[in-house]
C-alpha cells in the first residue's frame, strides 16, 4: 500500500483487492453527505448528461471551474432569486478520499460508487422542485383559470396538454375498465385521474416528484381500486414485467437520460398486444439535418424502430403553436393574480417557456407528435 499526499492530508493508492474490500464496506453502511458534497455529484453528473454549453456551444468538461458555473445555474433552477453560489472547497477533497469521484487531469468524475449517490443527489433536487412548482399550481387560483383558458379544463397541466391531444389520446387508446394503464411522469396526478374517472381503465401514475405523489394518493383515496401512484424514476423504472398494457407518456420522455434503455424497459412493462400512447417534441439544431424533424426520423422513431415497435403518428405542431399563443396572452393577462397570491414565478416561468419555444415553431425547427406504438 503507497502512501500519497491529497492537498496535505495522507491517504493510500490501495491494491484492486484492497478498493474491493473498501467498496464492500461502504454498500453495508450508508455514506452521509453534506448538502456542498451532494451539490457537487449533482454538478458532475449534471456536466455528464448535458456537456455542451449553453452560451458558447462548447464540450464542458467537469474542471473545478465549470463544476462551480453548472452548480449555479443548478441552484438558480432551484431556488430562483435565493440563490447561493455554492462553494466545493471541501466537498472536493472529502468526496475524493471516499472514493465517490476520482481526478483525471484536471476534471472529476464519477466512480462506480459515486454514480448511486450522484443519482440520487440529482433526482432528490429535481424532485423537490417539480413538487413545489406542482403543488402550489395545484393551490392557485390563478393556475386554474390560466388552465382553464389555455387547455380548456384545469387539469393543473405542466404540459401542452390541451383536451383536443388528450381527446384524441383517449380516441385512439380505447380504454375501457378492463385496461391497466402506466402514466408516465404523471405529475399531481390530475391527467390521470380524469383519465380512469372517464374510461374507467385502472391508472397507475409515477413520477420523481415524491411530494406530489403523495398529495394525488391524498387527493384520490377514495378511488384506489382503480387509481394508484407511486415515486419511481423513468431512467430506473422498477415495475414488474408485463404488468400494464397500455403506457401513457405525456410530454415526458425527453427527461430520459439514455432513450433507447428507456424504451427498452417500457417495451418490457408491457402484456402481449400492449399498447402506447407518447406524445413527444423533436427539436432541429443547426447542426442537425432538417429530416429529424420527420415522424419517422425523430429521436424517439429511431429508439421505437431499433426495439422493433411498430407506430402511427399524428402532427400536432401547429395545436401547440396555437397553445403557445393563448399561454402567452393568458399568463400576461393573469401576472397581478398571480402576483397577488406569491406565485409570481408560476407566470413568469410560462412566459419564458414561450418566449423560448414560440420562435422555434414559428421558424419551423420543432415538431409535435403523437406516437402511438401497438404490439402485434
Amino acid at each position: 500500500m503507497q502512501s500519497i499526499k491529497v492537498k496535505g492530508q495522507e491517504c493510500y493508492q490501495e491494491t484492486n483487492y484492497e478498493i474491493f474490500k473498501h467498496s464492500e464496506m461502504i454498500k453495508m453502511k450508508e455514506l452521509k453527505l453534506s448538502e456542498e458534497e451532494k451539490q457537487l455529484l449533482d454538478a458532475i453528473r449534471s456536466i455528464e448528461l448535458y456537456p455542451d454549453d449553453e452560451d458558447t456551444g462548447k464540450t464542458l468538461t467537469s474542471t473545478p471551474e465549470n463544476l462551480r458555473s453548472r452548480g449555479i445555474l443548478i441552484q438558480k433552477w432551484t431556488l430562483g432569486k435565493q440563490a447561493v453560489p455554492p462553494d466545493f472547497t471541501n466537498a472536493f477533497e472529502s468526496l475524493l478520499m471516499k472514493r465517490l469521484i476520482k481526478h483525471e487531469g484536471s476534471a472529476y468524475t464519477l466512480t462506480p460508487l459515486g454514480r448511486p449517490y450522484a443519482v440520487r443527489a440529482r433526482n432528490e433536487r429535481v424532485g423537490k422542485r417539480f413538487s413545489d412548482i406542482l403543488i402550489r399550481s395545484e393551490r392557485s387560483k390563478a393556475y386554474s383559470t390560466f388552465c382553464e383558458r389555455v387547455f380548456g379544463k384545469n387539469l393543473c397541466q405542466a404540459n401542452l396538454m390541451d383536451m383536443t391531444q388528450l381527446e384524441k389520446l383517449l380516441e385512439v387508446l380505447n380504454l375501457t375498465s378492463k385496461n391497466r394503464v402506466l402514466d408516465m411522469g404523471c405529475g399531481i396526478g390530475k391527467i390521470a385521474e380524469y383519465i380512469s374517472d372517464v374510461t374507467h381503465a385502472h391508472v397507475l401514475g409515477i413520477d420523481i416528484a415524491a411530494e406530489a405523489i403523495k398529495r394525488a394518493q391524498a387527493r384520490t383515496r377514495k378511488k384506489r381500486n382503480r387509481l394508484e401512484f407511486q415515486e419511481n424514476d423513468l431512467n430506473n423504472l422498477t415495475l414488474p414485467q408485463s404488468s400494464v398494457d397500455t403506457i401513457i407518456a405525456i410530454a415526458t420522455l425527453h427527461y430520459a437520460e439514455n432513450l433507447e434503455k428507456t424504451i427498452g424497459q417500457m417495451k418490457a412493462l408491457l402484456t402481449p398486444h400492449g399498447q402506447m400512447g407518447l406524445f413527444s417534441f423533436q427539436y432541429c439544431s443547426v447542426n442537425d439535418d432538417p429530416d429529424i424533424l420527420l415522424p419517422n426520423n425523430t429521436h424517439l422513431a429511431q429508439a421505437l424502430k431499433n426495439h422493433n415497435l411498430p407506430f402511427q403518428t399524428w402532427d400536432f405542431t401547429e395545436t401547440e403553436k396555437e397553445i403557445w399563443h393563448r399561454q402567452l396572452q393568458a399568463a400576461r393577462e393573469l401576472m397581478e393574480e398571480f402576483r397577488a397570491e406569491g406565485n409570481l414565478d408560476l407566470c413568469e416561468d410560462r412566459i419564458e417557456e414561450c418566449e423560448e419555444d414560440l420562435p422555434r415553431l414559428e421558424a419551423g425547427t420543432k415538431r409535435q407528435y403523437l406516437y402511438h406504438v401497438q404490439l402485434p
